[in-house]
């Protein structure tokens, strides 16, 4: 019995470590309401059922303006070790740098709560008891480096990269895009691959922000492997060293 009783406990402790982490925002600290003393909707510093952003597709009904024109400081210069060029950031991962960047206003919204609150160019909610724009500061936003205003990205991981996975990359040891992920939050096919795979995790073949974060999760840096990189689990998942 306790031999069965052990076998038991280990067995549960393992589907445990495998389930995927839930996405509940309002239990994370993106729940900004939380710091507005003029709402208390938690999606509407992201999104709006009505008025959206229709400039700007990499996220749903968008309620924040984004300027696509401003040109980020990449990673490496432009190029990796293995000698893969990293563009800009997707129109994905803009969604998330438009607060992360350091330099836009996480307050700022197209479409207010409620009626007649609609500026293309924005508006402010209160946000920690002021209604001027509140800037991500340093080192959560990741596109500012100590004090500067640069759009700087290139102390971070690169996005905007193709993912180059099914070919012979030695300095990154990338695994094949097939190569199949348990326990993370991943919601999609996206590559027709018996899954969930690498190849779900990227957006029109390309790392971006989204491939290894998911805003919504209840899990630590909103991480989808939900184990805020334990063991290096994160990076592990895609590179083989």
């Amino acid at each position: 019995m306790k031999v069965r009783a052990v076998i038991g406990g280990i067995l549960v402790l393992s589907a445990m470590s495998l389930a995927a982490p839930v996405e509940d925002i309002r239990n994370t600290v993106h729940n900004l309401a939380t710091y507005s003393n003029d709402t208390d909707e938690v999606c509407v510093f992201c999104h709006t059922p009505h008025g959206s952003n229709q400039s700007f597709t990499g996220a749903p009904l968008w309620n924040k303006p984004i300027d696509n024109t401003v040109t980020f400081q990449v990673y490496g210069g432009g190029q990796t070790t293995g000698g893969t060029t990293v563009d800009q950031p997707g129109d994905v991962s803009r969604a998330c740098l438009s607060c992360h960047d350091g330099v836009s206003g996480v307050n700022t919204v197209i479409n207010m709560p409620g009626s007649g609150g609609w500026n293309s160019s924005g508006t402010n909610l209160d946000y920690r008891g002021s209604t001027l724009p509140w800037k991500m500061p340093w080192p959560f936003a990741i596109g500012k480096n100590g004090t500067g205003e640069n759009y700087d990205l290139r102390d971070d991981h690169p996005v905007g990269v193709l993912y180059r996975g099914d070919e012979t990359y030695p300095p990154a040891s990338l695994k094949p895009t097939n190569t199949e992920i348990t326990g993370w939050n991943i919601s999609g096919d996206k590559d027709g691959n018996p899954g969930p795979t690498i190849g779900d995790l990227l957006r029109k073949g390309k790392v971006e922000c989204v491939s290894c974060h998911n805003p919504h999760l209840n899990a630590p840096r909103f991480l989808r492997s939900g184990d805020g990189n334990a063991y290096s689990n994160v990076c592990l998942a895609c590179h083989g060293k």
